[in-house]
């Protein structure tokens, strides 16, 4: 993790010293009231023509279509500056983007701000980034997809500093199949929805990702705030590991931090410290199936405050059905969940403070348990269910 820290911190301050392209002088209207997406994009075009450069916002108002973004670029966008997307849908096709390998990838709307297979890009400043949501959960209600706000895809080197992201139509930040990733200072707000207004608004969804540093970051939303995933079957299998989530709130949301329940690819090495969860559905949990496989270990929570969660405190669900359909064969999409640490874990629950419940053919296995203190208002605080050397406090189970 010391190794991670380093890399990581070596990306962020390593800020390009290059040009400055101002979206105004290539005709962007600061006041909001003409469209600025062609002029947006000629300032980066031209940022990229020249092998680099910082792509300026001065503060004001700014309505758009899509942002593509390309490598060796900073999108600046500091205190004062809005940008609100357009609530178009003409504007956000269905996407097919060509990858560096040959690979394709196809998205189902036209993502606002977009990069894909790109290296050394960031998005900075105090500003906000608007994404008009609410046109869209009305017109496309679960299960629906909708645009994201921010998707980065097969990248490199991607920084998120600072800014505000609210009102997505569905996820806000979406980065997969990427490594080497700061994410710092963020804040990201949507209403609060079970399945009502701003649904599927997913804060920061991370799948198949290494080297990651999450930090500082303020998140509201209308599903899980952070989610950590390792997509793919079979060959295409790809792992997150390396993971660091540390100094951050998250509230509102159905989980804090949740693992899965993607998790074909494995999910290792992932450290959650010092954060509090704020009347969030459950604190922190692993969650996979029979139908998912990959492995989950080596996982780290510690220094967590979970005030009112409303579901679980702590949670490890692998099922799917709970018509107990008895031991399954193992298999490739049969889930694994090994190798679980949380210390030092303050917080009150509405169900269980801590459930975990494995499968029969695949317990949940070697979880300790150090210096927690879960209130429940159950009669019965704790679940285990399928599970192997569990120590709760000194206790083993």
């Amino acid at each position: 993790m010391l190794l991670l820290l380093a890399i990581i911190q070596l990306i962020a301050i390593s800020a390009v010293s290059a040009a400055i392209y101002d979206v105004t002088k290539y005709g962007a209207d600061h006041t909001g009231k003409v469209p600025s997406t062609d002029p947006i994009a000629r300032a980066i075009n031209d940022a990229e023509s020249h092998g680099e450069g910082i792509v300026h916002f001065p503060p004001g108002e700014y309505v758009t279509g899509p942002i593509e973004l390309k490598s060796n670029i900073i999108l600046d966008i500091p205190e004062g500056t809005t940008i609100t997307f357009l609530d178009d849908p003409a504007l956000y096709p269905p996407l097919d983007v060509s990858l560096p390998d040959g690979k394709r990838r196809k998205v189902d709307f036209t993502p606002l701000i977009r990069g894909f297979g790109l290296n050394n890009v960031t998005i900075r400043g105090n500003g906000v980034i608007e994404g008009n949501g609410e046109i869209w959960w009305d017109r496309l209600p679960p299960p629906a997809t909708r645009p994201i706000v921010i998707y980065f895809y097969d990248c490199q080197n991607i920084t998120l500093k600072n800014i505000t992201v609210r009102n997505s139509p569905m996820f806000n930040v979406n980065i997969g199949w990427s490594d080497y990733i700061v994410i710092d200072g963020i804040t990201i707000r949507n209403p609060e929805s079970y399945h009502g207004s701003g649904p599927n608004t997913d804060g920061i969804n991370l799948y198949s990702v290494t080297k990651v540093h999450v930090m500082n970051v303020d998140v509201a939303t209308g599903d899980d705030c952070l989610v950590l995933d390792a997509w793919g079957y079979n060959k295409d299998r790809v792992p997150t590991h390396d993971v660091l989530i540390e100094n951050s709130y998250m509230s509102i949301g159905h989980s804090g931090v949740g693992i899965g329940s993607i998790t074909a690819g494995g999910i290792r090495n992932v450290t959650i410290r010092n954060c509090v969860f704020d009347s969030v559905c459950r604190g922190v949990d692993i969650r996979s199936n029979n139908e998912r496989g990959g492995v989950v270990e080596d996982i780290l929570y510690q220094n967590l405050t979970m005030r009112n969660c409303t579901w679980e405190g702590i949670s490890i669900n692998l099922i799917k059905d709970y018509n107990d359909k008895g031991r399954q064969p193992i298999g490739d999409q049969t889930p694994f969940v090994r190798n679980i640490r949380y210390e030092n874990i303050r917080g009150d629950a509405e169900r269980e403070a801590i459930y975990f419940y494995g499968l029969p053919e695949a317990p949940i296995k070697n979880v300790v348990l150090e210096n927690v203190d879960m209130r429940s208002k159950k009669p019965e605080p704790i679940l285990l269910r399928n599970t192997k050397n569990i120590v709760i406090n000194g206790n083993r189970y």
